[in-house]
């Protein structure tokens, strides 16, 4: 018996740890590619672990609430450091309170501080520069020296 509640508590601290600690090995910066290589293997088992233990918490049909919510805090926190390591791009909440923001001041109610070098710093080129708000193109990106068509 007290090996299985050994195994419980690796298996409970794999999923509670392993999301905060791949979003910060997603937040470190790194210049070689060995580097940043070794820092990808090193996420990817973190999130693989995390998402794994979370799942097999979520799905296990005989378990209270608590480890289920365990589980699905393992999982949104490893697909946020995921999402941090391939995508650190795709800012969805600075663009969805700019939207409420302009909702707001229609309605003349207070705006939420935005942070605006987020909003601002768009890429120039690249396939992000699609998903910049209100499109466009300068013509640098390829689609000729009038811009896009």
């Amino acid at each position: 018996m007290e090996s299985l509640v050994v195994l419980v508590t690796i298996l409970l601290a794999i999923a509670i740890i392993s999301g905060p600690i791949a979003i910060g090995i997603a937040r470190i910066k790194t210049q070689s590619p060995i580097t940043l290589m070794l820092k990808r293997i090193i996420h990817g088992a973190f999130v693989l672990m995390g998402t794994m233990v979370g799942g097999q918490w979520i799905f296990i049909p005989s378990l209270p609430l608590f480890p289920r919510l365990i589980g699905v805090t393992s999982i949104v926190l490893c697909y946020i450091g995921s999402r941090n390591e391939y995508f650190p791009e795709f800012r969805i909440f600075a663009i969805l309170t700019k939207k409420l923001n302009g909702f707001l001041q229609q309605k003349g109610w207070k705006t939420i501080p935005v942070r605006k070098e987020i909003i601002e710093n768009k890429p120039e080129f690249g396939p992000v520069a699609k998903w910049r708000p209100f499109g466009g193109s300068n013509g640098k990106d390829g689609h000729g020296p009038s811009g896009q068509h």
